[in-house]
C-alpha cells in the first residue's frame, strides 16, 4: 500500500506539473544532536508589530531562554505585494535582528494564506466545498491544491524564498504550509485531477467499476470523464463507500504531493544542513503524514486545553490526557524524529469553550514532549495579538509586549530546567532491558481509519476513541510504543496491537500469523479483517479469515442504541458496553477471557486468547464504555508472557529518553511512580502531584560477581 501511494502521488505530481522530489529523505536525527536535549522556540510575526519594536522583542525572546524563532508563515501579501514583485527587505531585517539576538530562524512558506490580488485575478484558485460554494479571500487554507494557477503561484514564491535564504546559515530549517488538513475539494480542478488519479490507479474504467461495486444501484461508469468527486451532502442515501474511500485517498495524496512539491523546490536551493518539515495537527484525520516522501520529518501542533474533559472534574484544565502521548508515538517513528511546532502557551480563543489552563500544565506539556522524544518544541506565539481573529489567544507575553503570561513563565521555567539537565546527558545511554521486553507496536492505517468512519454502523462508534483505549492500555504498562505500518518489521516488537483493523489483505493476515508463530504477542480488536484491502467483503463468512488465527468463530455482532448499555464480565468484574460487540465462539483449546452477561446471547464470548506457535493471539471483540476492560485484558497479555510491567493510573505517563525517565500527571490526584531503589531524582517529587513533572535516572544493576 505504501509503494502504491508513492507511485500515485508521483503520477499526480507529474500531471499537475510539479517538480520531482529529491531522492530520499535526509537523516533527520543528524539535524538534532542529542546533547542539545530539546531546543525551545517561539513564533514571532514581525509584519504584525511596529518595526522599531522588532529588535527589543527578539532580544527579549533570547533573554527569556528561547533558542529559535519562526517567521513568514502567513506573510505572502508582504513577500509578494503584487504578482512577480517581491519585497524581502523587511524579512532581511527581521532575520538580521534575530541573528544579532542569538536566535536561530525557522522560515515558513506562506502557501496557506494567498494574497487578495491572486484571487481577484484568478478566482478559480479557490477550493469548492461539498455544498458547492466557492471559498473566498478572507481566511486561510482556502485554495484548491489541484489548481494549476495556484500551484504556479506557490512555485514562484517558494522558489524566490529558497533562492534568497537557502544558503543562509542563519536559517535553521523550513516549515512548508501550515496544519495541512487535506480538506475535500469539489472544484473543477479537483474533478479533473481525481479522474486522472483514478485512471492511474485502476487503468481501465471496468476495473474502477469492479472496485466501486458499479453494478449496485446502476452506479457504473462508461468513462473516467463521467466521474465526479462523491459527496454525501445531497441525496436520500450515502454514495458508494468505495468511491468515498478513494476520494479520501486522492485528497490525502493531493495534500502530500503539495507538501512534497514545496519541499523539493526548497531542496534545490537550500543548504543540506537546513531541514524541511510541516506541522500537522496532533489528530490527523484528512491528511496522512505517511504519504509524504520529501519532507525530512513531520511535526505537529498541540492545544490540549480546548474544552475536552476526558478524566472529569477539574482535569479539563490539564488537557486531553491521551493526545500528546499518542502524537509523539505516532509522528516520531515516521522518520525517526519529530517536534512540537505549536504548543499551547495559555488560554486560546477558537474552541467551543476556552478555559484557563491549570498552573503547571504548560510546563508539564513541555516535559512530556521531551520525555516522548521531541527534538524541539515551539510555542505559538510570543505576543498576544491586538487585532484579528486570535485576539484572545494568549502568548508568551501579554498585550504590553513585555510581561510574561502564566504560560510564558512556565516556558521560562522549563527552559531553565532543561539547561540544568544538560550535564546529566549520557552518550552511552541505552534502552533498559525491562523496557525492551515491553516494547509495543500499534498498527495504524489512515485508509482503515477512513473506511471505518465511512461505515460506522453505530452513532456511538469513534475510531479515534477506540484507538485511544488501546494506546492508553499499553501506556499504563510503562511500555515504549511506536505506531507502525503494515510494511514495517513486526518482529522488532515483542507485542503488537491492531485495533479495529477492518481492511486486511490476505498477505497481512499471513504476516500476523508468522509474527505470532515466531514468538510475538498479537492483540486484535473488534471489526478486524471483516473487509479486504479494497474495502469489500470477501466471498466467505464474515470474519472467517481470522478463524484459525484467533481460535474462534465470529457468530455476529451487536450494537446498542441511545443510552442503552450491555454488560460483559471478565475475571469477576462487570463492564458496560454500547458501540460494538463481536459475538465469538471459541474453538477447542482457546480460552475465553470475557463473556456477555445479558441479551439473548448471554454467555457468548466477547474476548479470547490462544497460543499459536511460540506466541499468542488475543482477540477483544467488544468496546467498553470506560476502557477498564481493555486495560485489564491488554495488561493480561504482558503478564501471561512473563513480562514485568508498571501499573500507571489513567492520565499518568512515564517515558524514557536518552537515559532520562520522565513522569507527568494529567490526573486529578497524586500518583506514586515506581522508582527502583537507588534511583536518582533530578527534578520534581514523588508522589507526583497533578500537572507536575518528575525526572529521574535509574542506576544500572552491577554485573553478577562484581563488588
Amino acid at each position: 500500500m505504501r509503494n502504491r501511494n508513492r507511485v500515485l502521488t508521483a503520477l499526480l505530481a507529474a500531471f499537475l506539473g510539479w517538480p520531482s522530489p529529491a531522492q530520499g529523505p535526509a537523516r533527520p536525527k543528524a539535524f538534532f544532536p542529542k546533547a542539545d536535549l530539546m531546543p525551545v522556540g517561539v513564533y514571532y510575526y514581525p509584519e504584525q508589530w511596529p518595526r522599531e519594536q522588532w529588535a527589543r522583542d527578539l532580544r527579549n525572546i533570547r533573554k527569556l531562554g528561547f533558542d529559535f524563532t519562526h517567521f513568514a508563515e502567513f506573510a505572502w501579501t508582504y513577500l509578494e505585494p503584487s504578482e512577480g514583485h517581491f519585497d524581502f527587505t523587511w524579512l532581511d531585517t527581521a532575520i538580521a535582528e534575530a541573528h544579532a539576538a542569538g536566535l536561530k530562524v525557522i522560515l515558513c512558506t506562506p502557501s496557506p494564506a494567498p494574497p487578495a490580488w491572486l484571487g481577484e485575478k484568478h478566482p478559480d484558485i479557490y477550493l469548492v466545498g461539498p455544498d458547492g460554494r466557492r471559498r473566498e479571500h478572507g481566511t486561510r487554507a482556502n485554495c484548491s491544491l489541484s489548481n494549476p494557477r495556484f500551484n504556479a503561484s506557490v512555485d514562484r514564491i517558494v522558489t524566490a524564498l529558497a533562492r534568497r535564504y537557502g544558503h543562509d546559515p542563519r536559517i535553521w530549517g523550513w516549515q512548508v504550509d501550515n496544519e495541512p488538513g487535506a480538506e475535500p475539494d469539489f472544484s473543477p480542478s479537483a474533478r479533473l485531477a481525481f479522474q486522472r488519479w483514478l485512471k492511474q490507479r485502476y487503468g481501465t474504467v471496468a476495473k474502477l467499476n469492479e472496485a466501486w461495486g458499479g453494478s449496485f444501484w446502476s452506479l457504473r461508469y462508461a468513462s473516467f470523464g463521467e466521474v465526479r468527486p462523491p459527496s454525501g451532502v445531497a441525496g436520500e442515501d450515502k454514495p458508494s463507500p468505495h468511491a468515498l474511500l478513494d476520494f479520501q485517498r486522492f485528497t490525502a495524496d493531493t495534500q502530500a504531493a503539495f507538501l512534497d512539491r514545496q519541499a523539493a523546490l526548497l531542496k534545490r536551493h537550500c543548504l543540506p544542513t537546513q531541514w524541511v518539515t510541516t506541522n500537522y495537527t496532533n489528530v490527523t484525520q484528512g491528511s496522512d503524514p505517511r504519504r509524504t516522501r520529501t519532507i525530512d520529518f513531520p511535526t505537529f501542533t498541540f492545544y490540549p486545553v480546548s474544552g475536552s474533559n476526558a478524566l472529569g472534574g477539574e482535569t479539563f484544565r490539564l488537557g486531553n490526557p491521551y493526545r500528546m502521548a499518542e502524537a509523539l508515538d505516532y509522528f516520531r517513528p515516521i522518520a525517526g524524529t519529530t517536534g512540537v511546532m505549536e504548543l499551547q502557551p495559555g488560554q486560546v480563543n477558537w474552541a467551543p469553550t476556552n478555559p484557563k489552563p491549570a498552573p503547571g500544565a504548560v510546563r508539564m506539556w513541555i516535559w512530556h514532549a521531551f520525555g516522548g522524544g521531541g527534538s524541539f518544541v515551539c510555542t505559538y506565539r510570543y505576543r498576544q495579538p491586538r487585532f484579528g481573529s486570535e485576539m484572545y489567544h494568549e502568548g508568551i507575553v501579554g498585550l504590553d509586549g513585555l510581561t510574561p503570561s502564566q504560560g510564558g513563565a512556565e516556558f521560562i521555567q522549563a527552559m531553565q530546567e532543561l539547561q540544568a539537565l544538560k550535564p546529566e546527558f549520557d552518550t552511552s545511554a541505552a534502552l533498559p532491558p525491562k523496557l525492551a521486553a515491553r516494547r509495543t507496536a500499534l498498527l495504524w492505517s489512515h485508509d482503515n481509519f477512513w473506511d471505518l468512519e465511512l461505515q460506522k454502523q453505530s452513532e456511538g462508534w469513534s475510531t479515534w476513541r477506540h484507538r485511544s483505549l488501546y494506546a492508553v492500555a499499553v501506556k499504563s504498562t510503562g511500555a515504549p510504543m511506536d505506531f507502525i505500518r503494515e510494511t514495517d518489521d513486526f518482529s522488532a516488537y515483542p507485542f503488537l496491537v491492531a485495533p479495529a483493523y477492518q481492511l486486511a489483505s490476505a498477505s497481512l493476515i499471513d504476516k500476523w500469523r508468522h509474527y505470532v508463530e515466531g514468538g510475538g504477542h498479537l492483540i486484535l480488536s473488534c471489526r478486524t479483517a471483516q473487509k479486504n484491502e479494497l474495502g469489500q467483503f470477501p466471498e466467505a463468512l464474515l470474519g472467517s479469515r481470522l478463524d484459525s488465527l484467533i481460535g474462534a468463530r465470529l457468530q455476529g455482532f451487536d450494537m446498542l442504541p441511545g443510552n442503552a448499555t450491555g454488560s460483559v464480565r471478565s475475571e469477576g468484574q462487570a463492564h458496560t458496553w454500547r458501540a460494538w460487540g463481536d459475538l465469538l465462539r471459541p474453538a477447542e483449546g482457546t480460552t475465553s477471557l470475557a463473556t456477555y452477561a445479558d441479551a439473548f446471547y448471554a454467555g457468548a464470548s466477547a474476548a479470547t486468547t490462544q497460543r499459536l506457535g511460540k506466541g499468542t493471539v488475543t482477540y477483544i471483540g467488544v468496546e467498553s464504555l470506560e476502557g477498564a476492560l481493555e486495560r485489564s485484558l491488554v495488561r493480561g497479555v504482558y503478564q501471561r508472557a512473563g513480562v514485568a510491567i508498571d501499573n500507571l493510573p489513567k492520565g499518568v505517563y512515564v517515558e524514557w529518553r536518552d537515559g532520562f525517565f520522565v513522569g507527568v500527571n494529567y490526573a486529578a490526584s497524586a500518583a506514586a511512580l515506581p522508582l527502583p531503589a537507588g534511583s536518582r531524582v533530578l527534578l520534581g517529587q514523588n508522589p507526583l502531584e497533578p500537572s507536575q513533572v518528575l525526572v529521574w535516572k535509574e542506576v544500572a544493576p552491577s554485573p553478577a560477581g562484581s563488588p
